[in-house]
């Protein structure tokens, strides 16, 4: 069996992280999981989580290599979840690539999700072209490896290089981007408005 600390330093290695990078992805200080790499200090089981989510690794591996259960946790809890960077609209449009890919000095915090993925990003709501469904403070998952279809909700960059988020509608021949709060208008996607879909909206988060 390895020990706790070997484990995740093993697996921070693995990623390349740093100690910093490390911290922030999972949202402790990179002290504390020197610490614990170093067997200075035994993790919590939320910490164990945490590093398990930042380093995208399944909680069974850890538990078959470390033989490491918490007390009165079931391994059922464990399910897989994953961390998500998210990032500002304006940091989003520089990326030149559909695979999108953020380095933690791009990104504003890390979010826990079901979907996950190298290129899995996070942006939040800025504006209320798409309420009553999403309202400005909701957080908004967006996978670019999926192809969207009709009906989807999708991320479009547009020829100026800007992003925006609409429901991808189509009637006939005609797709247009569309805003679900009425006060705005539809946009045509032909040749004299050029849009480029980045990815598709898989989740929502609301902000309570």
């Amino acid at each position: 069996m390895k020990s706790i600390g070997k484990f995740f330093r093993e697996k921070r290695a693995g990623k390349g992280m740093s100690l910093r990078e490390a911290a922030k992805a999972s949202e402790m200080s990179h002290v504390h999981v020197k610490e614990i790499e170093e067997g200075k200090k035994s993790p919590s089981f939320d910490k164990v989580m945490n590093l398990l989510r930042a380093y995208m690794v399944d909680a069974d591996e850890f538990l078959r290599e470390t033989g490491y259960l918490a007390p009165n946790v079931e391994p059922a809890d464990s399910e897989k979840l994953y961390k998500v960077p998210l990032v500002s609209w304006s940091v989003a449009e520089k990326q030149e690539k559909s695979s999108y890919a953020f380095s933690s000095d791009d990104t504003e915090k890390w979010i826990t999700s079901d979907v996950g993925g190298a290129s899995v990003f996070a942006l939040r709501i800025n504006d209320d072209s798409m309420e009553p469904e999403f309202h400005e403070g909701d957080t908004i998952v967006v996978d670019p490896r999926t192809v969207p279809g009709e009906n989807d909700f999708v991320i479009v960059k547009n020829a100026h290089g800007e992003l925006t988020f609409k429901q991808l509608k189509k009637y006939g021949k005609t797709r247009l981007l569309h805003p679900l709060n009425p006060k705005y208008q539809d946009i045509e996607l032909s040749d004299k408005h050029q849009y480029r879909i980045i990815g598709k909206v898989v989740k929502k988060e609301k902000r309570y």
